[in-house]
């Protein structure tokens, strides 16, 4: 097939073509960020409006966890059988009409299956969207773009936390999803009319090689740009679990169990890092803020694993941010968790949260590059739900390490989760240098 080169200057509007497709993605995982967040941050108004307790939020939360993981599945399906848009545009719509009605109804009996839907179309979109940005992306640029494509989620959810402290107060807590349900109709046009199908997935049909054709013109790129499967993986079969798995079996568990650990790290950090550090006398104000320093590490590392990824290559990166992540989080496990020496503590915090940014990016960019096109959408699916299953267990797991082993078992926890990882990776990326060789 006859290549395209990556400097074509004769499509009017090159430069438009090539970014707008990205900022529409960026734009749907800020819009995940914010759905995610929208009831934690109007529960209490919730909870004063109906005059119910907080346990009966935790269904509907939980709910939440669950129809992301199961959208996670079924998108990823979707998006390897009917192209990548096609799953983008239903579950984002899902979601936005799940956001409205949440604030049309007046009692918790609604709330339920409301909560799943959104959960549903978080991650129903999720996983063809990832394999779109990878898909749209320069070779060189691969990394950087999926890093910027998960640290959108937290800049969503730092948004919907300042509309709801601004809006809900005056408005009432409904504001909020009337805002979110808004927003998924602009969300909506811009992926409709500004994001293209992937060419990769297109390359599939003989009779849609024009289209492909206009569309790698349009963003400036080659076959070459084709994400290379991973070492030892075999040709791609017929669309469907039982596919992936026998394709990488191998591979696939290992990148089963990296998502896994690393979940249930994030979920059990930012579940209770707060309540831990004041259990250990730590002063309220330096607890509360605990998850700040956290997060700003997180936000800068993201989007610098990208361009590290796109320098080193991802194993090399996967290694050199999980050894970081090792070394910071040994400090909070090892060092006596005292608040004379909260200064050390409150430092080591955003290099934690910065090594763990730089794995979590690592590991979305193995995800991506371990499948064909054929099974992309889907192994990323598969690997992001044994993630979230992963943090689902964090959630109950952080709180009971720490009524048994108190705040040091805690982060003693937290570094074996760490120092796992950090092994498994040193053994990937040998095993992926004894393959090239």
């Amino acid at each position: 097939m006859q290549q395209l080169s990556q400097t074509n200057t004769a499509v009017p509007g090159g430069n438009f073509f090539r970014v707008a497709p990205f900022a529409a993605l960026l734009f749907l995982f800020l819009y995940s960020g914010f759905c995610l967040q929208s009831m934690p941050v109007v529960a209490p108004l919730i909870l004063q409006d109906w005059g119910i307790p907080a346990r009966a939020l935790a269904t509907p939360l939980a709910l939440t966890s669950v129809g992301s993981g199961l959208g996670a599945i079924l998108g990823g399906f979707l998006g390897d059988a009917w192209g990548r848009k096609v799953p983008i545009i239903g579950f984002a719509a899902l979601q936005g009409a799940a956001m409205a009605l949440t604030g049309l109804i007046t009692g918790p009996d609604l709330l339920n299956p409301l909560m799943f839907a959104v959960g549903l179309g978080l991650g129903g979109y999720f996983s063809s969207a990832m394999a779109l940005m990878t898909e749209l992306a320069p070779a060189k640029r691969r990394g950087l773009i999926i890093s910027l494509a998960i640290v959108f989620g937290p800049i969503g959810l730092g948004l919907c936390s300042l509309l709801a402290g601004v809006l809900a107060p005056r408005y009432g807590w409904p504001v909020l999803f009337f805002v979110g349900g808004a927003a998924s109709i602009a969300l909506l046009f811009t992926i409709v009319f500004l994001v293209p199908e992937s060419p990769k997935y297109l390359a599939r049909f003989a009779d849609r090689r024009g289209e492909r054709d206009r569309i790698l013109a349009r963003l400036q790129l080659s076959d070459q740009d084709e994400p290379a499967p991973a070492p030892g993986a075999a040709p791609a079969e017929k669309m469907s679990a039982l596919a992936v798995l026998r394709a990488q079996l191998g591979l696939t568990l290992v990148l089963w169990l990296l998502f896994f650990l690393y979940y249930v790290l994030g979920s059990t950090v930012l579940g209770w890092v707060p309540v831990v550090f004041s259990s250990a006398d730590f002063p309220i104000w330096m607890a509360s803020q605990s998850l700040f320093y956290w997060t700003l590490g997180s936000v800068v590392g993201t989007p610098l694993a990208g361009w590290v990824i796109g320098r080193i290559g991802v194993y090399n990166a996967a290694v050199l941010s999980s050894a970081a992540a090792v070394a910071a989080l040994g400090v909070l496990a090892f060092v006596k968790l005292d608040p004379a020496m909260g200064w050390l503590i409150m430092a080591t915090l955003p290099v934690a949260g910065f090594a763990v940014a730089g794995v979590v990016t690592s590991l979305y960019t193995m995800a991506a590059d371990f499948y064909p096109t054929e099974m992309r959408a889907t192994g990323i699916g598969l690997a992001d739900a044994v993630g979230r299953v992963g943090g689902v267990l964090g959630a109950y797991v952080g709180v009971l390490v720490l009524d048994l082993a108190g705040a040091s078992g805690f982060f003693v926890l937290i570094w074996c989760l760490a120092a796992a990882a950090l092994v498994i990776f040193v053994l990937l990326r040998g095993h992926r240098r004894a393959a090239v060789a």
